[in-house]
């Protein structure tokens, strides 16, 4: 069976929930981010217990505003046609006395 690929955002939710499907199997997940006083100061525990909230619509939010701003670099950026001749993108100056 072939699957269709889909847009950024849901093929990020897909790759998500195929790492906590592995995690979940991996690890004892009773004993991860419980909400138990250590875990309310663990980075780990605070960070698995804010990534079982995402939902798809953050991250297609998430990946709009990172293309927003991959574009803007890229527009702020001088470019160089990469058609041009590397010669003629390069000056060569002569520092012999002669």
């Amino acid at each position: 069976m072939t699957e269709s690929v889909g847009s950024a955002a849901e093929e990020a939710a897909k790759l998500f929930a195929a790492v906590q499907d592995w995690a979940r199997t991996r690890f004892d997940h009773e004993h991860l981010a419980t909400g138990a006083a250590e875990c309310q100061v663990c980075p780990v525990c605070q960070g698995i217990a804010a990534l079982r909230q995402v939902k798809p619509e953050t991250v297609e939010h998430l990946l709009d505003a990172a293309a927003s701003v991959v574009a803007a670099l890229k527009s702020a950026l001088p470019h160089t046609p990469a058609d041009e001749p590397r010669s003629q993108r390069v000056q060569h100056i002569d520092l012999s006395d002669d």
